[in-house]
């Protein structure tokens, strides 16, 4: 399937959950994660913040995880420049204060909060819509995160985070598309 039919299905599906459904893959995508992190506790960590209105992950419960068993990690979330494709990144931690952005997704202020280098960003928790069997994502198709990815370094570790297993082949990947390291589900967790 191509990107455009995935991004309409995978949508609607996610949409469909229940909310004891969607509830429970968050918790195991949680516990997943736990179980699979060969984090430190030094590192710096971006994740998304959930766009509550598109059922995303529930990322509030990893962050609260990952605080409470690494108090020495440091976790950046993203703030969309205005009018661009582009994306900053801020320290996220309980001085912050959260703004909704135009699609209602909440983001660090950046009047308020402390920026973070993409360069200091050792592991990034991805969103998505659905994924391949070869590490490759779908998501809202605004190449945000494509952008954002290909500034990292190279030794930065890329998860995604998903509530479905995946396709086999996302047919129309392009040289833009950045392949994930891993991807994290309620079932398990995938390695490439």
């Amino acid at each position: 399937m191509d990107k455009a039919a995935l991004r309409r299905d995978f949508l609607l599906k996610r949409m469909n959950l229940t909310e004891n459904e969607a509830s429970s893959k968050n918790d195991l995508i949680c516990r997943n994660l736990i179980q699979s992190s060969t984090l430190s506790g030094d590192e710096t960590i971006h994740i998304f913040l959930p766009q509550i209105n598109k059922k995303e992950i529930d990322t509030w419960n990893i962050i609260n995880a990952l605080q409470t068993l690494f108090t020495g990690i440091r976790i950046a979330a993203p703030f969309v420049i205005p009018k661009t494709k582009e994306m900053q990144h801020y320290i996220l931690d309980v001085q912050t204060r959260l703004i909704s952005n135009q699609w209602g997704i909440p983001e660090p202020d950046p009047q308020t909060s402390k920026p973070v280098q993409v360069q200091k960003i050792d592991v990034i928790y991805i969103p998505l819509l659905a994924f391949d069997e070869h590490g490759y994502r779908v998501g809202y198709g605004g190449g945000y995160y494509d952008r954002f990815l290909d500034k990292c370094r190279a030794d930065a570790v890329k998860t995604g985070l998903s509530f479905f297993e995946p396709v086999s082949k996302i047919d129309d990947i392009n040289p833009y598309d950045i392949r994930m390291d891993s991807c994290i589900t309620p079932e398990k967790t995938w390695i490439w």
